[in-house]
């Protein structure tokens, strides 16, 4: 592991910021995987976190104020660096207790000192991945480490599954990639809803819309329910049930 610098202060169980030692800003980058050493010297445990939101400062250039620096560098001039200040957020992913990660329920001491994995130093394998109950693995890498593979807890599957992110970030990639196979590697089978079906449908071709069918007694329950019984309008209702009941023999043969 690398040293890259020290806890600052107004640190939290749940967040801190490490301010980075001399030249380490030009390999440290946000969404790195990093080791603190809570307490330093008289350590009270190590802790894994995700460096976020960089931030580089400079009391010279501060433009609240009119400073000699700030003139000289109007006119083309190269300020001072001397007090030059680069730092990370980290958000804390959890403590190690016994190889495994729990949460962290101890405020980060400031000057603990904080890490950097090398490549042969997988921090998913050595402290994520001990702590799932049924550990399974994505098909997938933290990027700018190919050798990092991710791992993942399959007993819950069953539970709710968000993807987030701005648009343009991979959404529709990783499901697509990620998500779904690591679903059927488990044993589950999936059904995608699209708006606009660009994103999915062209990869599953073989399934036909005539496939997925519901019995007619659960079409008229459903649209029932959703119009609040067709808006108490039984010609509305009788309609329906006249076009519903029968209705794969009536399509049969159509092109969607």
């Amino acid at each position: 592991m690398r040293f890259i610098g020290r806890i600052a202060d107004e640190a939290t169980d749940t967040s801190a910021r490490v301010i980075l030692v001399k030249e380490a800003e030009r390999y440290v980058c946000s969404e790195e995987i990093v080791l603190i050493e809570n307490g330093g010297e008289e350590r009270i445990g190590s802790v894994i976190g995700v460096l976020r939101r960089g931030l580089g400062k400079n009391e010279l250039l501060n433009i609240s104020r009119y400073r000699p620096d700030i003139a000289y560098m109007k006119y083309g001039g190269e300020p001072s660096g001397s007090r030059e200040v680069f730092s990370f957020n980290i958000s804390i992913i959890g403590s190690i207790d016994e190889g495994k990660i729990r949460t962290n329920r101890r405020i980060i001491a400031p000057r603990s000192p904080v890490y950097l994995f090398d490549e042969n130093e997988n921090p998913l394998e050595r402290y994520i991945a001990p702590s799932a109950k049924k550990l399974e693995w994505l098909d997938a890498h933290l990027d700018g480490h190919p050798t990092w593979r991710v791992p993942a807890d399959a007993q819950y599957i069953p539970y709710h599954v968000g993807v987030f992110g701005a648009t343009g970030t991979g959404k529709s990639w990783f499901t697509r990639y990620v998500l779904i196979p690591f679903y059927i590697k488990n044993g589950y089978k999936v059904l995608v809803l699209d708006w606009s079906g660009e994103d999915y449908s062209p990869y599953f071709g073989s399934i036909h819309i005539s496939e997925i069918a519901q019995d007619e007694l659960s079409i008229m329950e459903y649209f029932s329910r959703i119009t609040e019984g067709f808006g108490r309008n039984d010609n509305v209702r009788d309609a329906f049930d006249e076009y519903v009941m029968g209705w794969e023999e009536k399509i049969k043969g159509r092109t969607p």
